[in-house]
């Protein structure tokens, strides 16, 4: 999807400031600023998808639920890897993120204002997938339930992954000027 009109956009700036507080649409002056921003929130929504799988890791340990174990652990591992890439990810040129960029066009910016806001929705439905299996645990479900509540768990956050892997192509399209 393309934005032919700059105004088209401003549905996503302001999901994306919902999410994210004092998110400035990559302005000029706040490009950087919102860049952080961004990678803050996924890496505290990594955090509690991780909390809650820890907390259904020890239940299953302590009910000597073992393939939830595994299960949970696998997850684990995928959250330990998504947040080190959003930590360690490139800032698009070879210089900090914008330093030495002095336009992008606006096309640019719109793409990746809608791909920051897909990742940011993908990592908040696994959050809430995280959550679910944590009730299920706590509420007695079925291991089978559990499992496959972890297992949607492990999808998302593994999709999330990739999606947030492919901000690299959008980042190469920013031109240091």
């Amino acid at each position: 999807m393309t934005i032919a009109d700059p105004t088209d956009a401003i549905a996503y700036v302001r999901a994306i400031r919902m999410i994210v507080g004092g998110y400035g649409a990559y302005s000029r002056e706040k490009r950087r600023e919102t860049d952080v921003a961004v990678r803050e929130e996924l890496a505290r929504a990594v955090n509690r998808i991780r909390r809650h799988l820890e907390n259904v890791h020890d239940a299953a340990l302590t009910s000597n639920s073992f393939t939830l174990v595994e299960a949970c652990s696998r997850a684990i591992e995928e959250c330990d890897a998504l947040r080190n890439e959003v930590s360690l990810a490139e800032t698009g040129c070879d210089h900090p993120f914008f330093s030495v960029q002095k336009g992008a066009t606006k096309k640019t910016i719109g793409t990746l204002i809608r791909h920051d806001h897909a990742t940011l929705k993908m990592v908040t439905k696994a959050v809430r997938s995280s959550n679910q299996a944590e009730k299920l645990k706590g509420r007695g479900a079925a291991e089978l339930a559990v499992l496959e509540s972890l297992n949607e768990v492990l999808q998302r956050i593994s999709s999330c992954r990739g999606h947030f892997g492919e901000r690299r192509a959008v980042l190469r399209n920013l031109k240091v000027m």
